[in-house]
């Protein structure tokens, strides 16, 4: 009868340290996605400002202002302003090259190209 208990006890014991592992397991993938979130939600707003800071000196190069009286008026150097400028063309240049994949994956009868044999 002792070796059924000590079975018993060994399997809940067993049991018991699983479901510990478990626990803390699941516990440590909700830090980690919680702490992906912040970390992408951060990335994220920092690419949309530096488009937006990119938008802004172009407007204001588009006005005719000199990117020399652009830097003083900010207080920013003019590598600034073409880090910035360099990042919204980049941008741009993604935003074409993501439109033409999506047309070069349009269906053939989607596009007018027919194989006609």
């Amino acid at each position: 009868m002792a070796k059924t208990s000590d079975k018993t006890s060994a399997r809940n014991r067993a049991r018991q340290a699983l479901a510990e592992k478990q626990r803390k397991r699941r516990e440590r993938d909700e830090r980690i996605e919680a702490a992906a979130t912040r970390y992408f939600t951060a990335a994220d707003a920092i690419a949309k400002a530096r488009l937006d800071a990119g938008e802004a000196i172009k407007a204001l190069i588009d006005e005719g202002e000199p990117r020399g009286e652009i830097a003083e008026l900010l207080g920013i150097s003019t590598r600034d302003i073409k880090t910035a400028l360099d990042t919204l063309g980049d941008d741009q240049q993604e935003q074409v090259a993501s439109a033409q994949d999506t047309h070069d994956e349009a269906p053939a009868e989607a596009t007018g190209d027919r194989n006609v044999a």
